[in-house]
């Protein structure tokens, strides 16, 4: 893959090359952990990486699983990333629906793949793709 010069270059880079999905979150008196369960019903293990933006705001890039020794995808993968405490203290519903409040509704894109990949080099990948045209990273990569 030819390392893509933007962020919205990287990100149809992988829109291109990966499964990929997308949900919005509006509504500040739903549970946000509700919405994620209703968007992946089925409920097979989704490894990658996810961007939440507020309008065209990138907010925070996160990722689920990792690689193990045999090459093997684990960990919490993308849906129990999504609902999962923040910063050791924080209920994900109280952490989006504080940013949801803030501004516009939440969309929240997901990346996935089955074979053996890195979500944590995506991932970086994403930051750092970031980094270089913002001079800074998303607000809340920034205040974890």
């Amino acid at each position: 893959m030819k390392l893509a010069t933007t962020f919205n270059a990287l990100l149809n880079e992988l829109r291109g090359a990966y499964e990929h999905c997308s949900f919005t979150y509006s509504d500040p008196t739903q549970s946000f952990r509700a919405c994620v369960r209703n968007h992946f019903r089925g409920g097979a293990k989704q490894y990658g990486v996810y961007i939440v933006r507020s309008h065209t705001q990138v907010l925070y890039i996160g990722k689920g699983g990792t690689v193990s020794n045999d090459g093997s995808l684990k960990g919490q993968d993308i849906i129990e990333r999504l609902r999962n405490v923040r910063d050791s203290r924080i209920a994900a519903d109280a952490w989006l629906r504080e940013l949801l409040i803030r501004g516009h509704p939440l969309q929240v894109e997901c990346f996935m793949w089955s074979r053996p990949k890195s979500p944590a080099f995506l991932e970086a990948l994403l930051l750092q793709t970031y980094l270089n045209q913002h001079h800074n990273l998303p607000q809340k990569n920034r205040s974890l």
